[in-house]
């Protein structure tokens, strides 16, 4: 896997916590964790630590698809995927959806139960 997608989204997140005048305690807090999973998580990206879950597993799926995760202020978030959005494909005459949409399939249950 390519280490950098890893290492860029943990200089990310710790950057746009910074940039928010947050410390690792103050967003733990939020989150109603502990503050060294905070820690352990920047770290451990920045210094190319995966360990086997799902945060790996998304930075795998991206790297084999040739896709870079990248954080987005949510209030730009329309306007950014505006600008990335895959075109509609027409093949004989049916509109198609993204590569995305013909790879990935929704295996979650009519509950919403995971």
């Amino acid at each position: 896997m390519n280490a950098e997608i890893l290492k860029q989204l943990g200089d990310d997140l710790r950057n746009a916590r910074r940039a928010r005048g947050l410390t690792q305690p103050e967003l733990a807090s939020r989150l109603g964790r502990d503050r060294a999973r905070i820690s352990e998580l920047e770290r451990g990206l920045r210094n190319n630590r995966a360990s086997r879950d799902r945060l790996t597993l998304v930075a795998e799926i991206c790297d084999a698809l040739g896709l870079v995760p990248l954080l987005v202020p949510a209030a730009r978030a329309a306007e950014v995927r505006a600008l990335i959005a895959p075109q509609q494909v027409t093949r004989g005459g049916n509109t198609t959806g993204s590569a995305f949409e013909d790879v990935f399939v929704d295996l979650s249950d009519e509950n919403g139960d995971d």
